[in-house]
């Protein structure tokens, strides 16, 4: 009995362990994870100001045209016959050649008439000079001998006193006598001389058509004398002025030579919102400006300002991201854009050494970190 109580025993003291570690057990320790969160930063280009002064210019594009034109009209009627060039469009000439004339044949005939009848009048006076004006009968007959109906009216003899001047004046001569020379002086228009060295840029007529006062014959423009008229907006004409240097450039950007802004219009052309700068142009050596040939010129300011250039997305409505070191934030700051240009945006009003952000910055906050990268 007693070994049978003693087995009992054994294996309800084993089963009560078996319980008990069942019990106890929750599986393999549990190993903690700290989960770790990662702070992301975001890369942005930046800069470090240096503020420098610029002066700044202002591109505009232009024609070249002389500065010096006239279109040449007919001031009288008859039949047009041209000088020793051809009235074509190229053709050039010196000051003072022979361009074209006009048939004059009746003109002069009709003054020849006219100074025959004026002779014929002084000649019905010399009577009554010799019974009234003794003294002065040979004064006038003298100038009858010296009117020649192939030349120009010689001047009247002074008169002695206001007696003679009456007389004179109530037998008609001095009417006559100035109907004679502006005949003379139209007789004069009849001819057409070149006023300037220059070319013909446009020819509205040719040799044999007969011309009426005021028929377009050609136009004349001198040659080397050019001035450029460049378009400038409205907002850049404050920024300059007479005197300003010019660069004048090809539309291929080869440098031509240079100019002097010497007029600048006040009329404001409403479709382009822009007004007419003037430039007098000195071509470099070699090069040559030619009529109606479409440039670009770079105008610079008389004035220099001080600040930084920056690239145009660094300014979003006049504020540009400033980097603070200490704790990687951006910091919103006003400036002043002072010029816009193809380099960029010149800006005034901050310091030397800062660093701004020179790309565009989205979802800002004053709490975000940043990493500025510097090119």
């Amino acid at each position: 009995m007693k070994i049978r109580h003693i087995v009992i025993i054994g294996v309800f003291i084993l089963i009560n362990v078996a319980v008990l570690s069942t019990l106890n057990y929750s599986g393999p320790p549990k190993v903690e994870e700290e989960e770790k969160s990662e702070i992301f930063v975001q890369d942005l280009k930046g800069m470090k100001v240096l503020n420098a002064e610029e002066q700044f210019e202002v591109a505009a594009y232009g024609t070249i045209s002389s500065f010096l034109s006239v279109d040449v009209s007919s001031e009288v009627q008859g039949k047009l016959i041209q000088g020793r060039k051809d009235l074509k469009v190229g053709t050039s000439f010196k000051k003072g050649d022979l361009m074209f004339r006009v048939n004059d044949t009746e003109a002069r005939y009709t003054i020849r008439s006219r100074k025959s009848g004026f002779i014929t009048i002084l000649a019905q006076m010399l009577p009554d000079i010799k019974n009234d004006f003794p003294t002065e009968f040979d004064k006038w007959n003298n100038y009858i001998e010296s009117i020649k109906l192939n030349e120009s009216l010689p001047v009247l003899p002074s008169w002695g006193d206001n007696k003679e001047k009456i007389f004179i004046s109530t037998r008609n001569i001095l009417t006559e006598y100035f109907s004679i020379k502006s005949m003379e002086e139209q007789l004069q228009k009849y001819t057409y001389y070149a006023p300037f060295t220059g070319v013909i840029t446009e020819a509205y007529i040719s040799e044999y058509a007969v011309v009426n006062p005021g028929t377009r014959i050609i136009k004349y423009v001198a040659n080397g004398d050019f001035e450029i008229a460049a378009a400038v907006p409205v907002a850049q004409m404050e920024d300059l002025k007479v005197g300003s240097v010019a660069k004048i450039f090809t539309t291929s950007g080869e440098e031509k030579g240079v100019g002097k802004v010497v007029r600048i219009s006040e009329v404001i052309n409403k479709s382009t919102q822009s007004a007419d700068v003037f430039i007098k142009p000195s071509a470099a050596a070699g090069k040559k400006f030619v009529e109606g040939e479409y440039v670009k010129v770079q105008i610079s300011e008389l004035e220099t300002f001080k600040g930084v250039r920056v690239p145009r997305a660094a300014v979003h409505e006049n504020v540009v991201y400033a980097y603070n070191q200490k704790d990687s934030t951006l910091q919103p700051k006003n400036v002043i854009v002072l010029n816009v240009n193809e380099n960029g945006a010149f800006i005034s009003g901050l310091s030397d050494n800062e660093v701004i952000v020179t790309q565009e910055v989205l979802n800002y906050t004053d709490s975000t970190k940043y990493a500025i990268v510097i090119k």
